[in-house]
This record gives C-alpha cells, sequence and structure tokens, in this order.
C-alpha cells in the first residue's frame, strides 16, 4: 500500500497547542481544502476527538464529486491521533495525525497509508497525486491558521 508522509514546522505553537487545534471538531473542515459536509447530525462546534467516535461525512472532491466516507477515531494519544475509514471511495484509509517539539515550533506530520479499489495502476494514474495535492494544501492550512 502506498504511504504518504508529510511535515511541517508550524512556528511558535507547541505540541500541545497544535494537536489541541487538531482535535477540536470545529477545525476540520477549515483544515481541508476541498469542500466537506457532515451526513450526521453532529454539532462540528461541540465535538471533541475521541477514540472509539464515528464520523460520516461526503467530502467533495476537486469540490464537485461527492465521495462518501464513514470514518473511527482510532486512537488519541498525547503526541497523536489516528482516524481510519470504514466505508468510502478507497479499499483502504488510514491517517496519523502527529506532532513533536521542533525547533522554534511544532512539527506536525500527517502519515497516510491508503490503497485504491482499482490497485496499483489507479494509485498511480489519479490516488497518488491527489492524495498529495490534498495533504500539501491540508499543511499549507495549518500553517495559514496556526502561523
Amino acid at each position: 500500500m502506498p504511504v504518504l508522509e508529510l511535515t511541517t514546522l508550524v512556528p511558535n505553537r507547541t505540541p500541545e497547542q497544535v494537536l489541541d487545534f487538531c482535535l477540536e471538531g470545529i477545525n476540520f473542515p477549515k483544515i481541508f481544502p476541498e469542500r466537506v459536509t457532515l451526513l450526521s447530525d453532529i454539532d462540528l462546534s461541540n465535538l471533541r476527538i475521541e477514540a472509539g467516535r464515528q464520523f460520516r461525512f461526503r467530502h467533495w472532491m476537486f469540490n464537485v464529486i461527492p465521495s462518501s466516507w464513514t470514518v473511527v477515531i482510532r486512537e488519541v494519544g498525547d503526541t497523536h491521533f489516528v482516524d481510519e475509514m470504514l466505508k468510502g471511495p478507497l479499499r483502504a484509509f488510514r491517517h496519523e495525525h502527529r506532532v513533536a517539539a521542533g525547533k522554534g515550533g511544532t512539527l506536525y506530520t500527517d502519515r497516510v497509508t491508503y490503497a485504491a479499489i482499482g490497485g496499483a495502476p489507479l494509485e498511480w494514474l489519479l490516488v497518488n497525486a491527489y492524495m498529495r495535492r490534498i495533504f500539501e494544501a491540508r499543511h499549507r492550512n495549518m500553517l495559514r491558521l496556526l502561523g
């Protein structure tokens, strides 16, 4: 399965501040570079990410193509949390969010392991570039919001 890993230095923020920002549900659509619509009656303004929680949302790929996801939060720790797709457009998707102290701020890392339903040819043709574009944009958004 392909693995995409990106790390960004978020200046002048502690690991606790960056992780806390990520764990607040209200920030999910702010970080995500494409439109996201919740498919349940969850109030993002009162949502804290916790292990075992499940979420349903529609991600609008290229802001046009609807793609429904069901994800579960597998783990939440002092320096990370992990979400995993239960149902959605891919055969597999596991996303680790990690924070660590860095020089002048916090190193924020996204590590995504995924597999396309169409296998390696579809990953090579479309999915790998799409994942890179989405996660690079997420990192830019994190810097804009926390910088």
